[in-house]
């Protein structure tokens, strides 16, 4: 029931991808740069940081509704557990990049979606001790 739920869970937004998966690779590798508080040239620059981190912080806010409302009818995901301390946003930033670092080169088309490559690099990266 649980991969059930999971897969439904990933598969909704392959209804409307309004964020690819290249974009989002794109956005952390600035993330990570300023994170490490290394200045860049670029104007679009801290944009790009802000939408990576802003996306992942969301897709964590939609994953912790996910499990609440599971957890109502009985069902836990456990997808993955969640870091927590001061280095935590670098340890998200960093999982995405080190899960696309060793996946094939991204399309530049809409064809993967962010949510697809964060559930799964999160899943990867920070897997629930049970």
């Amino acid at each position: 029931m649980r991969k059930f739920l999971i897969g439904c869970l990933c598969a909704l937004p392959l209804l409307a991808q309004a964020y690819s998966g290249a974009e989002l690779q794109e956005d952390c590798l600035a993330a990570e740069t300023l994170l490490a508080g290394q200045k860049s040239a670029d104007i679009f620059h801290s944009v790009k940081s802000s939408r990576c981190l802003n996306y992942l912080e969301g897709f964590l806010d939609g994953y912790a509704l996910g499990e609440r409302l599971s957890e109502r009818v009985g069902v836990r995901l456990g997808a993955f557990c969640v870091p927590r301390g001061a280095e935590a946003r670098v340890r998200l930033v960093r999982a995405v990049l080190a899960y696309l670092d060793r996946q094939p080169p991204l399309p530049r088309d809409d064809s993967i979606a962010a949510t697809q490559v964060v559930g799964a690099a999160f899943s990867k990266a920070f897997p629930c001790k049970e």
